[in-house]
């Protein structure tokens, strides 16, 4: 009964400690900003291209508004434009790597080794061979372009 008790208490305890560290950290952001018809907005993401206020309120009620000029906001938006591009760009170099190995073993290998939905391997037939080779041509066509 008494180790019962204690498993209770314990159970008890790491639980409001874990809730309080869950959201010990937790802030919530809101953008502030007018629209070009004079409207104040509230968004959960921040504007392009318009001068906007940040608003972080923490759990614990505190709040910090941080003042983003137009210019701040124009060039944060071409950043995340281009860090996107730039991740588009990798993963591009990536699949035209694969694509053409991928092409260079089609190619190369007379008889292709495959495993069947059963699981079971088997070899390509040629036709499959062929729609294989079109298909991964149609990759390096557009994944190997600058």
């Amino acid at each position: 009964m008494k180790a019962l008790i204690k498993l209770a208490v314990l159970s008890m305890s790491l639980g409001i400690c874990i809730g309080i560290f869950a959201t010990e950290n937790v802030n919530k952001v809101t953008y502030k900003w007018t629209d070009a018809e004079g409207i104040v907005q509230y968004t959960e993401r921040p504007p392009k291209d318009m001068a906007y206020e940040k608003i972080t309120v923490s759990t614990s009620g505190a709040q910090e508004t941080t003042n983003v000029t137009q210019e701040q906001a124009v060039e944060e938006a071409e950043s995340k434009t281009n860090t996107a591009l730039d991740g588009i760009i990798e993963s591009n170099k990536r699949n035209c790597k694969i694509a053409k190995e991928n092409l260079e073993v089609l190619t190369k290998l007379a008889r292709i080794r495959v495993k069947g939905e059963d699981g079971e391997e088997r070899i390509l037939s040629p036709e499959e061979k062929q729609k294989k080779l079109s298909e991964t041509q149609k990759q390096v066509d557009v994944f190997c372009t600058n």
